[in-house]
């Protein structure tokens, strides 16, 4: 049967966050997003509407693939194809024509859960490598206390591109944070930690210490009071694994789901 390919500016973000939903259905991690979710989250991370696509047969979705984009570089943040089409071929031909028609792109990367074997499979035939492995972290049930202070996004962000380039996880940048609904907290003069309020559920996003501040102690120091004072927040599923040992000796534990990173050099 024939499909048509649909780029993701012909339809509205409900239409979007919807066939999301249901493209989703009954994978490792489903999607269950607002359409005002889908927009803040997506959108900070960089969504392109005109490299993202919806496949229709007979007016059905079939599948959907969002691509976000920043600079030459760009990224598959979710692909899935509906129950009932599932297992007939049709993944390869669709991401690779989809792939086909990114332009100016030097670095193409995606996330998969590490126990997707057949996934992992199907992105390395398409010329993808694992980078590297992405955790999740979930801090403690503490007493809560309350021991840090606000600062601005601008003095974090302005600390952060004062140092060397660092290669952060796509859904870590601080390029995100602009569009994220977020908290910036400040630990002393050298220590920052980003909480994302997207959800009634706040999430750790990021740390940073000063390069010439670090191996003191103080991202490990930050961690328990962002831990104190949101007892047993989380991060995504998007931490490196060389951090796990800052995570662990800050009281946190790694949450059973794992990704790896892979990205393909075109």
């Amino acid at each position: 049967m024939p499909f048509t390919a649909v780029p993701a500016y012909a339809l509205s973000i409900t239409e979007l966050t919807d066939i999301l939903g249901r493209c989703f259905q009954d994978y490792f991690v489903p999607f269950t997003l607002t359409p005002e979710h889908f927009a803040a989250r997506f959108i900070a991370e960089g969504l392109s509407f005109a490299d993202s696509c919806v496949w229709f047969a007979d007016n059905e979705p079939v599948a959907i693939a969002l691509i976000t984009r920043r600079g030459n570089r760009a990224r598959l943040a979710a692909f899935a194809i509906q129950p009932g089409w599932r297992g007939k071929g049709l993944t390869k031909p669709m991401l690779s024509a989809l792939f086909a028609g990114l332009t100016e792109v030097t670095s193409l990367s995606l996330e998969v859960i590490r126990e997707n074997r057949p996934a992992i499979a199907l992105y390395q035939s398409l010329g993808f490598c694992v980078a590297r492995e992405l955790c999740g972290y979930q801090g403690k049930l503490v007493e809560p206390r309350t021991e840090l202070a606000d600062d601005s996004l601008d003095g974090l962000l302005c600390a952060v591109y004062r140092g060397p380039a660092e290669n952060t996880p796509w859904q870590l940048d601080p390029l995100c944070f602009p569009s994220l609904p977020c908290r910036v907290v400040k630990d002393g003069e050298h220590a920052w930690g980003v909480i994302a309020t997207l959800t009634a559920t706040p999430q750790l996003r990021y740390l940073f210490v000063d390069p010439a501040h670090r191996r003191q102690g103080l991202a490990r120091k930050l961690l328990q009071k962002i831990n104190a004072q949101y007892p047993g927040i989380g991060t995504p599923v998007a931490v490196p694994s060389a951090f796990s040992s800052l995570f662990e000796g800050a009281g946190f534990k790694e949450m059973v789901i794992a990704q790896y990173e892979m990205v393909r050099t075109p």
